[in-house]
C-alpha cells in the first residue's frame, strides 16, 4: 500500500473571494491542497491555478461553497522600506499554527549571491524574526500590517537570518498566474561567474578584474547573436556597473521580453558595448523541477508533501 505523505506551510490570502499566495515549493508535486483559516477548524479545498519556479510563487483559489468573503492582507511595497524597519512574520512554524514573530528589515535587496541562494535569481529582503520549517509562503508584514514580502527560505547554517521575496515581485506575476499563464522571462543565454581573486588566477586574469566572466555563450540565443564571446567579462549594465554576476541576473529579469539590455564588455585590452535583445526563457523544465524539488525540501523553510495543509494568516 502506497504511503501517503503530508505537509505543510503557510499562505496569505490577498482577495475576499478567496486568492491565496504561498510558494511554488510548497504545493509542489501536492495531489491536494487544503488551507485552513485562524479561528477556523474547517480546511477548505484549494485549486493550484499556476505556479512561477523561478520567483517562487503560487497562486491558489479557495473553493468556498457557502459564498462568504474571507479575510484577507492588504498589499503594501517592500519599495517604501528601509534597513531598520520593523518587521513581522506570520506563519505555521514546525506546526505550531498562527504563529507572530517580531524583528526587523536586515537588509534589503540582497543578492542570491550573498545568500548563498544559488537557486534563486532575484533579490530578497533580509530579516531577523524568526523563520522556520512551516513558514514558506508566509507573509511578511511592515508595522502597519501591510504584506511586504513572502517567506521564502532561510540560512540553513545561522540563526535570524530569514529572506523574503519583495511583494512587488510577487504581485507583478499574479495577474498572469490568475489566468493559469506561465510568466514570460527574459533571457540572454550565458553562463557567467562573478571575478574572485581564485577565478582571476584560474582564467589568467590580472588580480583585481572585477565584473562577470562570460564562460559560456549558448549557440543561436540573444547574446550569441549580439555578438558577445566567451571569455568576455561584462563590466556594466545599462550603465550600470558590474562586479557580481547576479548584478546582470537582475537586470536580465527585470527587462521586457524583446527589450533591450546595453552591456559594456572587456574583451582583451577593449572596451565594446554590445546590445543584446532578450528572448523568452522557457521556465524550469519538469526534469529539472523533480530533481531541485528533493534539494529544496531541505533548502527552504516548507516540508513537501503529496498532501498539504496551508494555514493562512490574516
Amino acid at each position: 500500500k502506497e504511503r501517503k505523505r503530508r505537509g505543510h506551510g503557510s499562505g496569505f490570502c490577498i482577495d475576499p473571494s478567496g486568492v491565496i499566495l504561498t510558494n511554488a515549493h510548497v504545493v509542489r508535486s501536492a495531489d491536494r491542497v487544503t488551507v485552513t483559516f485562524p479561528g477556523s477548524q474547517e480546511a477548505m479545498l484549494a485549486e493550484v491555478l499556476e505556479t512561477d519556479e523561478v520567483l517562487d510563487v503560487a497562486v491558489l483559489r479557495v473553493k468556498n461553497p457557502a459564498g462568504k468573503p474571507l479575510p484577507h492582507l492588504k498589499l503594501g511595497s517592500a519599495q517604501t522600506l528601509k534597513t531598520g524597519d520593523w518587521a513581522i512574520v506570520l506563519g505555521n512554524p514546525l506546526g505550531l499554527n498562527n504563529t507572530c514573530t517580531l524583528g526587523i528589515i536586515s537588509s534589503m535587496d540582497r543578492s542570491s549571491g550573498e545568500a548563498g541562494l544559488d537557486w534563486l535569481l532575484h533579490p530578497m529582503l533580509q530579516t531577523d524574526a524568526a523563520v522556520n520549517q512551516g513558514n514558506s509562503g508566509g507573509p511578511l508584514l511592515n508595522e502597519n500590517g501591510e504584506a511586504v514580502g513572502m517567506i521564502s527560505t532561510r540560512a540553513m547554517n545561522g540563526e535570524g537570518i530569514g529572506f523574503a521575496i519583495p511583494i512587488d515581485n510577487v504581485a507583478a506575476c499574479v495577474p498572469a498566474l490568475l489566468q493559469r499563464r506561465k510568466v514570460p522571462r527574459s533571457y540572454m543565454g550565458i553562463k557567467m561567474a562573478t571575478l574572485t581573486p581564485d577565478e582571476c588566477e584560474t582564467e589568467g586574469l590580472p588580480p583585481g578584474t572585477e565584473g562577470a566572466f562570460v564562460s559560456m555563450v549558448l549557440p543561436d540565443s540573444p547574446a550569441s547573436v549580439a555578438g558577445i564571446l566567451s571569455g568576455d567579462i561584462i563590466i556594466e549594465v545599462d550603465r550600470m556597473g558590474v562586479k557580481r554576476v547576479d548584478q546582470v541576473q537582475s537586470a536580465v529579469n527585470r527587462a521586457q521580453v524583446g527589450s533591450k539590455i546595453v552591456l559594456k564588455v572587456k574583451r582583451g585590452s577593449k572596451n565594446i558595448t554590445v546590445g543584446v535583445t532578450t528572448d523568452v526563457r522557457q521556465i524550469r523544465e519538469r526534469a529539472d523541477a523533480a530533481a531541485k524539488a528533493r534539494r529544496e525540501e531541505v533548502r527552504h523553510a516548507g516540508p513537501g508533501g503529496p498532501n498539504r495543509r496551508i494555514i493562512m494568516m490574516h
